[in-house]
Protein backbone atom coordinates (compact mmCIF):
# COMPACT_ATOMS: atom_id res chain seq x y z
CA UNK A 1 0.00 0.00 0.00
CA UNK A 2 1.62 3.23 -1.03
CA UNK A 3 2.13 6.08 1.86
CA UNK A 4 -0.40 8.28 0.13
CA UNK A 5 -3.48 10.06 1.93
CA UNK A 6 -5.73 8.66 -0.63
CA UNK A 7 -4.49 5.16 -0.19
CA UNK A 8 -4.99 5.19 4.36
CA UNK A 9 -7.83 3.12 5.34
CA UNK A 10 -7.13 4.74 8.99
CA UNK A 11 -9.75 7.62 9.77
CA UNK A 12 -8.62 11.09 10.09
CA UNK A 13 -9.26 12.91 13.21
CA UNK A 14 -8.79 15.70 14.46
CA UNK A 15 -7.25 16.35 18.20
CA UNK A 16 -5.73 19.05 20.24
CA UNK A 17 -2.37 20.16 18.83
CA UNK A 18 -1.37 19.20 23.14
CA UNK A 19 -2.35 15.60 22.92
CA UNK A 20 0.85 15.08 20.10
CA UNK A 21 4.30 14.24 21.55
CA UNK A 22 7.27 14.73 20.24
CA UNK A 23 10.51 11.83 20.93
CA UNK A 24 13.31 10.28 19.44
CA UNK A 25 13.95 8.66 16.76
CA UNK A 26 10.94 10.78 14.87
CA UNK A 27 12.16 14.53 16.35
CA UNK A 28 15.74 14.85 15.05
CA UNK A 29 15.08 12.69 12.25
CA UNK A 30 14.83 15.47 9.82
CA UNK A 31 15.82 19.02 10.83
CA UNK A 32 13.02 21.63 10.52
CA UNK A 33 13.91 23.97 7.26
CA UNK A 34 13.04 27.14 9.08
CA UNK A 35 11.95 28.78 5.12
CA UNK A 36 9.61 26.22 4.64
CA UNK A 37 8.02 26.69 8.38
CA UNK A 38 7.67 30.59 7.82
CA UNK A 39 5.37 29.64 4.48
CA UNK A 40 3.38 27.08 6.09
CA UNK A 41 2.50 29.13 9.34
CA UNK A 42 1.58 32.16 6.44
CA UNK A 43 -0.41 29.77 4.64
CA UNK A 44 -2.04 28.35 8.07
CA UNK A 45 -3.14 32.27 9.18
CA UNK A 46 -4.51 32.20 6.32
CA UNK A 47 -6.19 28.97 5.13
CA UNK A 48 -6.19 27.45 8.49
CA UNK A 49 -4.75 23.41 8.45
CA UNK A 50 -4.47 21.75 5.69
CA UNK A 51 -6.09 18.30 6.19
CA UNK A 52 -5.27 17.02 3.21
CA UNK A 53 -2.16 16.72 5.09
CA UNK A 54 -2.20 15.14 8.41
CA UNK A 55 0.18 14.55 10.96
CA UNK A 56 0.81 11.02 11.31
CA UNK A 57 0.83 9.65 14.39
CA UNK A 58 1.87 6.23 16.43
CA UNK A 59 0.95 5.96 20.13
CA UNK A 60 0.01 10.10 19.91
CA UNK A 61 4.03 10.34 19.07
CA UNK A 62 4.37 12.52 16.17
CA UNK A 63 6.27 10.12 13.19
CA UNK A 64 5.76 12.33 10.22
CA UNK A 65 4.98 15.92 10.32
CA UNK A 66 6.50 18.27 12.70
CA UNK A 67 6.85 20.88 10.42
CA UNK A 68 3.49 21.05 10.17
CA UNK A 69 2.59 20.20 13.90
CA UNK A 70 5.21 23.28 15.05
CA UNK A 71 3.02 25.60 12.35
CA UNK A 72 0.06 25.02 13.97
CA UNK A 73 1.34 26.25 17.38
CA UNK A 74 2.95 29.15 16.06
CA UNK A 75 -0.42 29.96 13.89
CA UNK A 76 -2.64 29.26 16.92
CA UNK A 77 -4.35 26.41 15.45
CA UNK A 78 -6.19 24.46 18.33
CA UNK A 79 -7.06 21.35 16.31
CA UNK A 80 -5.09 19.13 13.60
CA UNK A 81 -5.60 16.61 11.80
CA UNK A 82 -3.97 13.16 12.84
CA UNK A 83 -4.05 9.90 11.05
CA UNK A 84 -2.94 7.37 13.77
CA UNK A 85 -1.10 4.07 12.18
CA UNK A 86 -0.59 0.49 14.38
CA UNK A 87 2.90 0.44 13.04
CA UNK A 88 4.54 -3.09 14.07
CA UNK A 89 7.20 -1.72 16.37
CA UNK A 90 9.68 1.57 16.09
CA UNK A 91 11.90 0.80 13.65
CA UNK A 92 9.28 0.30 10.98
CA UNK A 93 7.84 3.84 12.23
CA UNK A 94 11.44 5.05 11.51
CA UNK A 95 11.36 3.29 7.78
CA UNK A 96 7.57 5.05 6.98
CA UNK A 97 9.04 8.63 8.29
CA UNK A 98 12.03 8.49 6.22
CA UNK A 99 10.43 7.22 3.25
CA UNK A 100 7.55 9.58 3.61
CA UNK A 101 10.10 12.70 3.73
CA UNK A 102 11.99 10.83 0.79
CA UNK A 103 9.07 11.24 -1.65
CA UNK A 104 8.33 14.89 -0.57
CA UNK A 105 11.72 16.26 -1.13
CA UNK A 106 15.06 15.40 -2.01
CA UNK A 107 16.96 14.40 0.94
CA UNK A 108 20.32 15.98 1.70
CA UNK A 109 23.75 14.10 1.46
CA UNK A 110 23.74 15.14 5.39
CA UNK A 111 20.23 13.82 6.05
CA UNK A 112 20.71 10.57 4.25
CA UNK A 113 23.91 9.88 6.72
CA UNK A 114 21.61 10.87 9.71
CA UNK A 115 18.79 8.52 8.76
CA UNK A 116 21.14 5.38 7.65
CA UNK A 117 22.88 6.04 11.40
CA UNK A 118 19.49 6.15 13.07
CA UNK A 119 17.96 2.75 10.89
CA UNK A 120 21.48 0.82 11.56
CA UNK A 121 21.39 1.82 15.42
CA UNK A 122 18.09 0.52 15.91
CA UNK A 123 18.66 -2.70 13.92
CA UNK A 124 21.24 -2.93 16.46
CA UNK A 125 19.35 -2.40 19.48
CA UNK A 126 16.62 -4.67 18.46
CA UNK A 127 19.05 -7.88 17.46
CA UNK A 128 18.71 -10.84 19.28
CA UNK A 129 22.19 -11.37 21.87
CA UNK A 130 22.66 -14.94 20.23
CA UNK A 131 23.19 -12.75 16.38
CA UNK A 132 25.37 -10.28 17.74
CA UNK A 133 28.12 -10.84 15.57
CA UNK A 134 25.56 -10.48 12.45
CA UNK A 135 26.49 -7.99 9.97
CA UNK A 136 25.64 -4.55 11.61
CA UNK A 137 22.14 -3.14 10.11
CA UNK A 138 19.78 -4.41 7.52
CA UNK A 139 21.38 -5.66 4.52
CA UNK A 140 22.19 -3.23 2.57
CA UNK A 141 19.33 -3.51 -0.13
CA UNK A 142 16.64 -3.01 2.25
CA UNK A 143 18.47 0.18 3.81
CA UNK A 144 19.09 1.62 0.05
CA UNK A 145 15.48 0.65 -0.76
CA UNK A 146 14.37 2.47 2.64
CA UNK A 147 16.43 5.75 1.19
CA UNK A 148 16.01 5.49 -2.34
CA UNK A 149 19.66 5.41 -3.12
CA UNK A 150 22.03 2.56 -4.30
CA UNK A 151 23.86 -0.08 -2.07
CA UNK A 152 27.42 1.22 -3.15
CA UNK A 153 26.23 4.55 -1.70
CA UNK A 154 24.78 2.84 1.73
CA UNK A 155 28.54 1.29 2.01
CA UNK A 156 30.43 4.59 1.39
CA UNK A 157 27.95 6.31 4.12
CA UNK A 158 28.66 3.54 6.09
CA UNK A 159 32.58 4.08 6.28
CA UNK A 160 31.93 7.84 6.69
CA UNK A 161 30.13 7.07 9.77
CA UNK A 162 32.72 4.48 11.19
CA UNK A 163 35.62 6.16 10.01
CA UNK A 164 35.44 10.06 9.10
CA UNK A 165 36.31 12.63 11.02
CA UNK A 166 34.32 15.35 13.23
CA UNK A 167 35.70 17.57 9.92
CA UNK A 168 34.81 15.75 7.67
CA UNK A 169 31.19 15.38 8.94
CA UNK A 170 30.66 18.77 8.84
CA UNK A 171 32.06 19.40 5.73
CA UNK A 172 29.40 16.75 4.48
CA UNK A 173 26.83 18.89 6.22
CA UNK A 174 27.52 22.31 5.12
CA UNK A 175 27.62 20.66 1.61
CA UNK A 176 31.05 21.31 1.18
CA UNK A 177 31.45 17.53 0.68
CA UNK A 178 29.20 15.07 -1.63
CA UNK A 179 28.77 11.98 -0.20
CA UNK A 180 31.75 10.28 -2.86
CA UNK A 181 34.09 13.30 -1.63
CA UNK A 182 33.86 12.33 2.08
CA UNK A 183 34.57 8.76 1.64
CA UNK A 184 37.37 9.55 -0.54
CA UNK A 185 38.93 11.85 2.35
CA UNK A 186 38.36 8.86 4.69
CA UNK A 187 39.57 6.46 2.42
CA UNK A 188 43.16 8.70 1.97
CA UNK A 189 43.59 8.91 5.75
CA UNK A 190 43.08 5.21 6.08
CA UNK A 191 45.59 4.61 3.77
CA UNK A 192 48.90 3.54 6.09
CA UNK A 193 52.45 2.90 5.22
CA UNK A 194 52.68 -0.65 5.67
CA UNK A 195 54.40 -2.02 9.63
CA UNK A 196 57.65 -3.36 9.01
CA UNK A 197 57.91 -5.53 11.68
CA UNK A 198 61.72 -5.81 13.05
CA UNK A 199 64.12 -8.56 12.48
CA UNK A 200 65.27 -10.83 15.25
CA UNK A 201 68.31 -11.99 13.84
CA UNK A 202 69.33 -8.57 12.04
CA UNK A 203 69.41 -7.41 15.04
CA UNK A 204 71.27 -9.83 17.01
CA UNK A 205 74.26 -9.46 14.58
CA UNK A 206 73.97 -5.65 15.00
CA UNK A 207 74.60 -5.92 18.74
CA UNK A 208 77.66 -8.45 18.19
CA UNK A 209 79.30 -6.42 15.69
CA UNK A 210 78.64 -3.59 18.08
CA UNK A 211 80.64 -5.40 20.62
CA UNK A 212 83.45 -7.06 17.87
CA UNK A 213 84.24 -3.48 17.36
CA UNK A 214 84.25 -2.00 20.72
CA UNK A 215 86.57 -4.98 21.87
CA UNK A 216 88.99 -5.76 18.61
CA UNK A 217 90.91 -3.37 16.12
CA UNK A 218 90.89 -4.15 12.28
CA UNK A 219 93.48 -6.39 12.27
CA UNK A 220 91.93 -8.56 15.17
CA UNK A 221 88.67 -8.32 13.11
CA UNK A 222 89.88 -10.18 10.34
CA UNK A 223 91.16 -13.24 11.72
CA UNK A 224 87.66 -13.53 13.87
CA UNK A 225 86.44 -13.31 10.42
CA UNK A 226 88.58 -16.43 9.03
CA UNK A 227 88.53 -18.40 12.13
CA UNK A 228 84.28 -17.88 12.04
CA UNK A 229 84.80 -18.92 8.14
CA UNK A 230 86.73 -21.98 8.75
CA UNK A 231 84.50 -22.88 11.29
CA UNK A 232 81.08 -22.78 9.36
CA UNK A 233 83.75 -24.90 6.47
CA UNK A 234 84.14 -27.70 8.76
CA UNK A 235 80.91 -27.80 10.43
Amino acid sequence: MKDSLMNYDIPLVQVPVWTLKTAEPFNSLFPIRESVLSEIIDDMNTNGFDSCHPIVVWNMIVVDGHTRLRAAIAAGVEMVPIVSRNFTDEGNALEYAIRSQRNRRNLTEWELLQCLQKLDFRKRVGRPEKNASAPRGKSCELVAATLGISCKKVEKLRAILDYGTDEVKDALRQGKYTVNGAYEAVMVSRRRTPTVFPDADAEAVHAVMADIHSRLNSTQIRKLIKALQLELATN
